[in-house]
């Protein structure tokens, strides 16, 4: 690289050196022409003046000083035209070449040897021929034409000194010849020739390293004016980057690296920028949408998948939007649409737009090979004339999409006022939660679950209540689901399971025979420890492995952690616990899976035992008749009257319970007790 730059810079030099020697040659060339008019001025001039003298001598040949002034005449206006004529060109041509001058130059150089010719020939008349006075009038003419002639011809170094030369020593060899020789004369005109030649070399170096001097300060001029139109142009470039950098940086800083719609801010940022028109009279709609169990795509398949399949439905959901507003991603797995709204029928044209976006994105997504499709919950904010906030509205969309997420997912609701206090509620509810058992606010109720026919005890359940200081008593359906979210409710499993054994066993004194069942969720399950939570606990209050029952719903089926869940249920089963399967028939699992689970038990939901006249009978049958085919007993919940308990005995059903038996209370219900089942 160094030797190539080099190489380079050598180039350059000598490009520079031919430019530089081109340049001069042609600007000494243009001033010795300007100049050759004084020259043949002062010639024909002195030539003029010295046949005046000669002719008023009375010593001349007038023939011959005639013939003599017209060819001079005839010379110089030849010289003078040529001149006119090569300036002219010169001035119409700036950048003539030197091949084209070298012909001017020759014919500039023959005028003046042909005028120092001219000259020679007169010199030797008047000094051989002529008297004193005609004799230094030649030599001191001669003289002061090659004095004036090394300024006038300095341009040209050769022709300058051709012409020095000339005029000097032509009366120097002269001196040599008159009678008698004049060898001093004609030495010191030899001097004087020297003299004038060194002068007309001093003068032809100044004027050429001026005119080189003027070459280098019109390059410099040109490479900076060079340089500065480059800077011009360079800070020109760089302004257009950099304004378009400014641009594609404000356009990254708003958009979502992965699915290149826009990201939170760049959201907000279109809406301030359409202020006019998502505040208009005809106002707008906020859409949140929400993926349904994305989380599972991306332990299941790995965050790449995830990748792919966010990228799609920000496309299809772009696709379906259209012009009509904007599409953001607000975060995970969470999109948000911000459009305008016709001013009737808000509500039901955004409802309809989000159907269309469900449409789309629901169409099976290839990925890896395989057709994955993805759903998604929804919830919709619209406002008209109220000047909500667009941040306003994506809360209340936010809300309404969690609200269709509590129902089951795949929906799309609608914000009611209600859900903001609702949310509220809620929030506080789980701050209260986090207390409510060191602060000694739950407590355990039970309910006896009996034996079909005799209507003996069999068990009690164990049931939560919570009665807040700030709330008052808070339902179970309310608050077992913010536990579960929050994952409070693997403390709180402990304390029941805990306080429902000490009551228990207190309840039936010593040697007394009482079987606890207990709810236990998902979360329990799976956390670190639980068999020995329950071990150490039945252990603490002397109770029996087989005096517990714990009921899971039907989630356990329908996850990825079933191993792990099969696994400590069968350590609870051989430990000696009981396993039953809650409110069987409304989550996930069928009847050909309950093998797969040591389950001895299945609870029927209330809902079927409701629907005895109806359908309800015919479910509750058929799930009878293959549990007994498997050795499983039935739990039928939700009893409420005589009838239906006779129903459920005709149907084979060996347990039930229901207010019919008793409502959940702080004390056992001292009926009859069954033996262990």
């Amino acid at each position: 690289m160094s030797i190539q730059f080099a190489k380079t810079q050598q180039l350059d030099k000598a490009e520079d050196a031919k430019s530089l020697k081109r340049w001069l040659y042609v600007s000494l060339v243009r001033l010795a022409f300007r100049n050759n008019l004084a020259n043949i001025s002062v010639n024909f001039a002195a030539g003029f003046g010295f046949v005046l003298i000669i002719w008023s001598s009375g010593y001349g040949n007038n023939g011959f000083l005639a013939t003599w002034l017209a060819t001079l005449l005839v010379l110089s206006l030849a010289r003078l035209a040529h001149s006119v004529w090569v300036m002219r060109r010169l001035r119409a041509e700036p950048d003539i070449t030197q091949e084209r001058l070298r012909p001017h130059v020759v014919l500039y150089a023959t005028g003046l040897l042909l005028a120092a010719t001219l000259w020679g020939i007169m010199t030797v008349t008047a000094v051989l021929d002529g008297d004193g006075e005609g004799r230094h009038a030649a030599l001191v003419i001669i003289s002061a034409l090659a004095a004036g002639a090394t300024g006038i011809l300095a341009p040209q170094l050769v022709i300058g000194r051709l012409y020095i030369s000339a005029m000097l020593l032509q009366g120097s060899v002269a001196l040599v010849f008159t009678d008698p020789p004049q060898y001093l004369m004609a030495g010191l005109g030899v001097v004087f020739t020297i003299v004038m030649l060194i002068a007309h070399r001093n003068n032809h170096q100044v004027l050429r390293q001026s005119f080189e001097l003027q070459y280098r300060n019109n390059d410099l001029v040109t490479k900076l004016e060079a340089e500065r139109n480059l800077l011009e142009n360079l800070n020109a470039t760089l302004e257009a980057r950099v304004r378009q950098r400014t641009v594609q940086l404000r356009e990254q800083a708003a958009q979502d690296p992965l699915t290149r719609v826009l990201n939170r801010s760049g959201l907000m940022q279109w809406c301030a920028e359409q202020e006019e028109l998502v505040t208009s009279t005809t106002g707008f709609a906020a859409i949140f949408i929400d993926l349904d169990r994305f989380k599972q795509i991306n332990d299941g398949l790995g965050h790449t998948v995830g990748d792919i399949v966010l990228v799609e439905v920000a496309r299809r959901l772009s696709a379906a939007l259209g012009k009509h507003g904007a599409l953001g991603r607000w975060g995970g797995d969470e999109f948000v649409a911000i459009v305008p709204t016709p001013p009737e029928g808000a509500a039901n044209w955004a409802a309809a737009l989000a159907s269309r976006m469900r449409f789309a994105v629901e169409e099976p997504i290839a990925v890896a090979g395989r057709p994955l499709q993805v759903g998604f919950s929804a919830g919709i904010a619209v406002t008209c004339n109220d000047r909500l906030s667009v941040k306003g509205a994506i809360h209340r969309a936010d809300l309404a999409a969690g609200d269709a997420k509590r129902k089951g997912r795949g929906f799309t609701e609608v914000y009611r006022e209600k859900l903001l206090a609702e949310q509220e509620r809620n929030l506080a509810l789980v701050q209260a939660l986090k207390h409510a058992v060191a602060n000694g606010e739950l407590s355990v109720v039970f309910q006896p679950v009996v034996l079909a026919g005799s209507h003996a005890v069999h068990c009690h359940e164990a049931l939560l209540r919570w009665n807040s200081p700030d709330f008052g008593p808070v339902g179970p359906d309310e608050f077992i689901p913010i536990a579960e979210d929050t994952g409070e409710i693997v403390a709180i499993g402990a304390f029941v399971l805990d306080a429902a054994l000490r009551e228990i066993m207190r309840s039936s004194g010593p040697g007394g025979h009482s079987r606890l069942a207990v709810n236990v969720s998902l979360r329990q399950l799976i956390a670190p420890g639980f068999f020995d939570i329950v071990r150490s606990s039945l252990e603490r209050h002397q109770a029996h492995p087989a005096d517990l029952v714990l009921e899971v719903t039907e989630s356990i089926f329908d996850t990825r952690s079933q191993p792990l869940i099969r696994a400590v249920l069968q350590e609870l089963h051989l430990y000696g616990v009981e396993i039953h399967i809650d409110d069987f028939g409304t989550g996930y699992s069928s009847l050909s899976r309950l093998h797969e689970m040591p389950v001895q038990a299945l609870k029927i939901d209330r809902s079927f035992v409701q629907a005895l006249d109806s359908h309800g009978r015919a479910i509750i049958e058929g799930t009878a008749l293959i549990a007994r085919k498997l050795g499983i007993a039935i739990v039928a919940e939700g009893v409420e009257t005589s009838r239906q308990a006779a129903q459920l005995e005709e149907l084979g059903i060996e347990y039930l319970q229901g207010y019919l038996f008793g409502r959940p209370s702080p004390s056992l219900v001292m009926l009859p007790q069954s033996k262990s089942a």
